[in-house]
């Protein structure tokens, strides 16, 4: 419970610097929104739905803070995701603080929003710190790490389950290419020991349709090695 109390207060911390730069000087504020649209939801080189979802993001950046909400929908089976994120950046550095809440559409009572028991609570709280890269340097470098809630074992305690990531994004004529590879150190969500679980490259665009509007579409091949599954992901993007 502590853990729960402090994590909140990092995030209304965050929220009441947002809201005082907010008051103080409005040329720093920004909202942004958009809608991705993809063939299957895979995350981190796993499968969390076949079918294709709709996946909304909101955000609210003050400064160096931003707020925002991301979720996924299944078109045609219940799998639903609603997550908060409070990011901090400073430079090509980051750091993050997730919420993700998974919920079964069909039976909306096996888990409450607003349970917080360790043991039986929907939500998974991770954190991660980034270096996103560099216009010279793009290299980019993710760790993050699950540290309460439903990331846990079969005897229910938790897993801190771990995960990092490399990746170099580069143009080649009109589209821009994301090589990545993560992995995880120790057994956990990812996998039953230390190994690569997301191996791959993306692919994006902006398709132009008018003189005024793109749209920006992405095809992703992703590889598991652990798991020894592949897949080939294509999205679309709506602002």
């Amino acid at each position: 419970m502590k853990r729960i109390i402090i994590c909140m207060a990092i995030i209304l911390a965050g929220l009441v610097s947002i809201a005082q730069e907010t008051s103080s000087s409005n040329s720093n504020v920004s909202v942004d929104y958009s809608i991705n649209i993809v063939n299957r939801y895979i995350w981190r080189g796993l499968l969390y739905n076949s079918s294709p979802n709709i996946q909304p993001d909101l955000s609210l950046s003050v400064g160096n803070f931003s707020f925002g909400s991301w979720a996924s929908y299944s078109f045609n089976q219940n799998y639903a995701e609603v997550d908060l994120y409070l990011t901090y950046s400073m430079g090509p550095f980051s750091a993050t603080l997730f919420d993700y809440y998974n919920e079964n559409e069909a039976d909306m009572t096996s888990v409450k929003y607003f349970t917080w028991d360790r043991k039986l609570t929907g939500h998974a709280l991770e954190g991660t710190i980034a270096w996103n890269g560099t216009e010279s340097f793009p290299l980019r470098v993710l760790a993050a790490t699950f540290f309460y809630g439903n990331d846990r074992d079969e005897n229910g305690d938790q897993y801190y389950s771990t995960y990092f990531e490399v990746g170099y994004p580069f143009n080649l004529n009109d589209y821009t290419i994301d090589l990545f590879l993560g992995g995880t150190p120790a057994k956990g969500l990812y996998h039953t020991n230390a190994n690569i679980v997301n191996l791959g490259l993306t692919v994006s665009k902006d398709v132009k349709v008018t003189d005024h509007f793109s749209l920006p579409l992405s095809a992703s091949f992703v590889v598991n090695p652990a798991k020894e599954d592949v897949y080939f992901v294509v999205g679309l993007t709506l602002k």
